[in-house]
């Protein structure tokens, strides 16, 4: 099993279907835009071209997915690997995500997605990837 790779907001990159080195070992673009439309409303991204470098990068030309990020911006400044270290976690600008109970009525009783869609999107689940961090550490 490969080393988990968190994102300044705890994002997991090694589980992230439009991460650069997974695009290249295995290409599941289109997949997880489908997913993106049904979870994020308004969010149509093109899975031709939607890729990310991380923000851990640290080249000037990376592609991050949300370059304007305020939580990468802060544990930057901080001078924090990942929001998992900050004193402060998780705080006001941490990354919200639905609780399991929203989850549960998104999926089983509003049909909006699916159990396969959220496990798609388990890379993103920052506050249960930060959470664990903290608990292991």
């Amino acid at each position: 099993m490969s080393e988990k790779m968190f994102s300044k907001c705890g994002m997991r990159c090694d589980l992230c279907l439009i991460y650069r080195p997974n695009v290249e070992k295995n290409d599941r673009r289109e997949e997880i835009c489908k997913v993106y439309r049904k979870t994020v409303p308004g969010y149509d991204p093109d899975p031709k071209s939607i890729i990310c470098d991380g923000c851990s990068c640290e080249n000037e030309n990376a592609i991050l997915l949300y370059p304007p990020c305020e939580a990468r911006k802060c544990v930057i400044e901080k001078g924090y690997i990942h929001c998992g270290y900050c004193e402060k976690y998780p705080c006001d600008i941490f990354p919200a995500e639905p609780s399991h109970e929203e989850l549960v009525q998104k999926i089983d009783v509003e049909k909006q997605w699916t159990w396969e869609d959220e496990k798609l999107m388990e890379a993103y689940n920052c506050k249960k990837n930060m959470d664990e961090f903290r608990k292991n550490r």
